[in-house]
C-alpha cells in the first residue's frame, strides 16, 4: 500500500487513470495496530488521484463500519457506543443487532423502537416493536 501512495507500484498509474475509483475498506483494518499506517496510505492514495475529486465533487474514499448507524451516530457527536450515551437520550432505535444492550442502559423515559426480524434482545424491553424483513427476503 505504501508503494501505491508513493507511486512506486505498477497500479498507482491504473489509478490515475481511472474515471470513478473508489477505495473501500472497513473500520476494523484501522483498528489494528497498523491501522494508523492503513489509514494515513488511504488518504495519500486518495489525495493524489482521482479518488478524491473535488472539481467533479466526487469521493470514493469509503470505510464501511460493522455496526448499524455508527455513521449516524459520528454525525451526532457519538464518539463511541456506551451505556452513558443511552442513559440521556430520549429516543432509542434498535436495528435488531444490540444484544449487548442493557435494559439499565437506556433512561427510563426514552421511548425504545425496534426493527428487527428475529426478536434480540431489544425487542424484550421495546416500547414499539416493527418487523423488518430478512436478507433473504
Amino acid at each position: 500500500m505504501a508503494d501505491i501512495a508513493s507511486g512506486k507500484h505498477p497500479f498507482a498509474q491504473r489509478l490515475l487513470k481511472a474515471k470513478l475509483p473508489m477505495i473501500i475498506t472497513n473500520s476494523t483494518s484501522l483498528e489494528r495496530s497498523d491501522g494508523e499506517g492503513i489509514l494515513n496510505n488511504l488518504k495519500t492514495i486518495a489525495k493524489n488521484s482521482p479518488v478524491v475529486n473535488k472539481q467533479t465533487g466526487w469521493n470514493g474514499f469509503n470505510i464501511l463500519h460493522r455496526e448499524a448507524s455508527r455513521v449516524g451516530a459520528l454525525d451526532i457527536g457519538i464518539k463511541q457506543s456506551s451505556p452513558e450515551n443511552l442513559s440521556k437520550a430520549k429516543f432509542v432505535f434498535l436495528l435488531g443487532a444490540d444484544n449487548n444492550l442493557r435494559p439499565e442502559h437506556i433512561s427510563k423515559d426514552s421511548f425504545v423502537v425496534y426493527l428487527g426480524t428475529h426478536g434480540d434482545e431489544g425487542a424484550y424491553y421495546a416500547d414499539l416493536v416493527l418487523p423488518g424483513a430478512a436478507y433473504t427476503e
